[in-house]
């Protein structure tokens, strides 16, 4: 296993189908890269399908920032945008060396993939298919693309076999850099974190929905406009949603977002990606607009749904509290008593405000803890709150003082 020299973040794998290795990275099996594009082609009202954190991916050349679908070249496009457009892996010292950046979608039923593919010599090579979590992805043949050098670098890359009408449902990327042992060294997840598994998707969108787009005979979208055309004409649509980033403790967060086209009565389920069931369902105003406001105990995901589009995911994180109170008992013992909010299942570290070592640790229950110490040396501590499962972020109480 190598070591990565970017700070405390793990080395996280998922695996690639073994038959796929090669094809992921070797540029003699697949078609190269043409002249760098001037510039991408732009997203359909300037609104990317999904955008993420910048920096979140422990690699800038394979950090994504953004990725949208476009149609603006007369035929339909993935756009992948990155911090740093360098194009080359970060690494070369993997079994198979190389970056990848893939625009993964589902539509007919099944989940296709678009990628881009950097060498360590610098060229780029471009493939479809098809992706699974358990088998990875499985390359049907070449398509073409283009990148963009520099800080914000894009991607793009042609999407074959799919026309008008056609709904590019829950889209996300991944990217990775290098191969070790049929597993790739998984840089990031967009939107999200930085794992396959990751719920996280963006915005759907339909093909041919946008203003003064359309797929034009020869594409490889392979459909030519007309019939076709006018049923995503009828089918044009979106739907965007916002939510405040934090929320600190246990409350309640107000969402809102839009349908597009504008109009009035348009149910809208709110849902958690990865969770069964709707949290609430609000309707749209004459203007498209919607809102509602939601219960929120952990860190959440929320996307709406409406007319069969859905949203891109957003995520609420809460930010835990806690608080403590000490009292020295007349037989000498100390007792230290503690809330946390929310009431999450976890654990607190009873840590002397100049050591490094916790000296003692509790599970939560019911959001209430308890220390009882015998003998407790004076001096100034401090409670640490971790949440069990990542359900909310740490959080470092009051100061309590033993004397």
């Amino acid at each position: 296993m190598r070591a990565h020299h970017e700070g405390p973040r793990l080395l996280r794998r998922g695996r690639l189908g073994a038959a796929t290795i090669s094809a992921a990275i070797a540029a003699s099996s697949l078609v190269a890269a043409g002249p760098a594009a001037a510039a991408a082609p732009a997203a359909c009202n300037n609104a990317p399908q999904i955008t993420d954190a910048a920096l979140d991916g422990h690699h800038a050349s394979s950090d994504v920032l953004a990725s949208w679908v476009s149609e603006a070249n007369g035929r339909l496009q993935a756009v992948i945008q990155v911090t740093d457009g360098s194009w080359v892996p970060a690494h070369t010292d993997a079994a198979v060396n190389g970056s990848a950046f893939a625009f993964v979608f589902t539509t007919g039923g099944q989940t296709r993939y678009v990628r881009a593919n950097a060498s360590p010599a610098g060229a780029m090579t471009y493939d479809y298919g098809t992706w699974s979590p358990a088998g990875g992805f499985a390359s049907a043949g070449a398509t073409t693309g283009s990148v963009v050098y520099g800080g914000g670098g894009t991607a793009t890359i042609d999407i074959p076999g799919v026309g008008p009408g056609t709904t590019i449902a829950r889209p996300f990327v991944l990217t990775y850099d290098g191969i070790i042992n049929g597993t790739p060294t998984w840089v990031d997840h967009a939107p999200g974190g930085d794992l396959p598994n990751d719920p996280s998707v963006g915005a759907d969108y339909v093909v041919g929905s946008c203003a003064g787009a359309g797929l034009g005979a020869g594409t490889l979208g392979g459909t030519v406009a007309g019939a076709g055309g006018a049923a995503a004409a009828r089918r044009a649509g979106a739907v965007t949603l916002s939510a405040p980033k934090t929320l600190t403790g246990a409350g309640t967060a107000r969402i809102a977002g839009r349908v597009a086209p504008a109009r009035a009565g348009v149910p809208v389920r709110i849902t958690r990606p990865g969770r069964k069931g709707v949290v609430v369902i609000a309707m749209t105003k004459a203007d498209g607009s919607f809102s509602a406001r939601i219960p929120v105990r952990e860190t959440t995901r929320l996307r709406a749904v409406a007319g069969g589009l859905g949203s891109s995911t957003v995520t609420i994180t809460v930010r835990s509290t806690v608080r403590i109170t000490v009292r020295r008992l007349r037989s000498g013992a100390t007792v230290v008593r503690g809330v946390v909010t929310p009431a999450l299942p976890g654990r607190v570290l009873w840590l002397r405000t100049d050591a490094v070592k916790a000296s003692a640790s509790r599970a939560v229950a019911g959001g209430r803890f308890t220390f009882r110490f015998r003998y407790a040396a004076p001096g100034r501590y401090q409670a640490v709150y971790i949440p069990s499962g990542e359900r909310a972020e740490r959080s470092t109480s009051n100061t309590g003082v033993i004397r």
